[in-house]
């Protein structure tokens, strides 16, 4: 960390510096500054998403107004000649183009060996003192792989995060990949992954996440980015919240049924703080009741309920749970408070009502699917919160 806030320190006087010469023209402002920051924008998209990464290319592309910083795009479809390829913004405000400036064969954009190349590529050829990550595809939270449309049967212990022609990437795997520290933020545009136990493994791996506790519709957040990406490069420190103000802004503004969003940004620095608050809930209330999974707010779209709102489960535990428990919830309240620096939520998502959102979710364990337990309670979260206090 201490690296880090040396690098934010020089990148901040930099920018002052340039500040001070403003009656440069921008063509010497932008050659002769080092870069602040890159970011590197990762397309998975050869899967069922893959219509949707030529668009997003080009909105991310449209709002690509900093010439000083780097904004990298991994971009992976099944277009034809679609070859795996990392592009890099050049040119000016009035007119940015993506420049291709190398090319991959062609593989598993949802594999940690082609996510560790990727950013081993970004971070080497394009140095800076603060680095960011947005990721896109389809995403399924903490369920193991293949489990989000068959949570009821046995399948791999992994939690996806990417998805390559049916192949999924581990959560484990992601956060594996990249070094502690590489990043100011991540944004995960893919659906349900502002959950505890995502957020729980890339701890350390950056200083805020953006993500969605529920699913996010298409075209996500596409048409945003012409106007908001500049809030990612804005110095001395990236404008998560805006971003989110601006998704959030454009789908609450649609008709139903695609006036529907949730979207939070998450301190990962306070997940130490908020899992041991949890250690305290779940020591109190090894078991939730699992009617509860009935009644706390959900986020899936399908017969079966598998994220559930925590800030919703603690509020049932401070109502119905015994003294020693109505304390833990509150101290465990507290913490999620002050680990959520933003969220937003529609009234309703698609055709479910949302009448709790926290900005985290996590999961309860049900009778219906022991095998999905079973892996729960084997993630990372899992296994810290709980120290086999779960016994179903």
């Amino acid at each position: 960390m201490m690296k880090k806030e040396m690098n934010k320190q020089i990148c901040l006087l930099s920018f002052f510096l340039l500040a001070a010469v403003s009656c440069s023209s921008e063509a010497e402002l932008a050659d002769g500054a080092a870069p602040c920051r890159t970011v590197l924008v990762y397309l998975a998209g050869d899967n069922s998403l893959s219509d949707e990464v030529g668009a997003k290319t080009d909105a991310l592309v449209a709002g690509w107004r900093n010439r000083r910083d780097n904004l990298l795009i991994y971009r992976d479809s099944r277009d034809a000649g679609g070859t795996p390829s990392l592009l890099k913004a050049e040119g000016d405000a009035e007119h940015p183009y993506a420049k291709v400036v190398k090319e991959y064969p062609e593989s598993n954009s949802a594999s940690p060996e082609i996510f560790s190349e990727v950013l081993r590529d970004v971070t080497t050829g394009y140095p800076a003192p603060s680095y960011g990550l947005l990721v896109f595809s389809h995403g399924t939270g903490w369920l193991p792989e293949g489990s989000y449309t068959n949570p009821r049967s046995g399948a791999p212990s992994l939690r996806s995060i990417m998805e390559d022609n049916g192949r999924e990437m581990a959560i484990a795997g992601f956060a594996a990949a990249i070094p502690d520290g590489q990043f100011d933020f991540i944004v995960l545009e893919a659906c349900l992954m502002a959950s505890v136990e995502v957020a729980w493994e890339l701890r350390g791996k950056a200083d805020y996440l953006l993500a969605s506790s529920a699913e996010i519709l298409s075209p996500g957040f596409t048409p945003v980015y012409p106007a908001v990406l500049e809030a990612l490069f804005r110095q001395p420190e990236a404008d998560l919240q805006a971003v989110a103000d601006s998704y959030y802004g454009h789908c609450n503004s649609l008709e139903a049924p695609y006036r529907s969003a949730t979207v939070s940004v998450v301190r990962l620095d306070r997940m130490d703080e908020l899992a041991e608050a949890m250690r305290g809930v779940y020591a109190c209330m090894a078991d939730i009741p699992e009617e509860w999974a009935g009644e706390v707010q959900c986020f899936d779209r399908s017969e079966d309920r598998l994220f559930f709102d925590l800030g919703c489960l603690l509020e049932r535990i401070k109502e119905e749970g015994g003294p020693e428990a109505r304390r833990a919830a509150t101290v465990a309240g507290n913490v999620l408070t002050g680990t959520v620096a933003g969220k937003a939520a529609t009234p309703f998502f698609v055709d479910i009502p949302v009448f709790a959102h926290s900005g985290l979710t996590t999961y309860i364990e049900q009778g219906g699917y022991p095998w999905l337990n079973t892996a729960w309670r084997r993630t990372s979260w899992g296994r810290g919160v709980t120290f086999g206090l779960i016994q179903k």
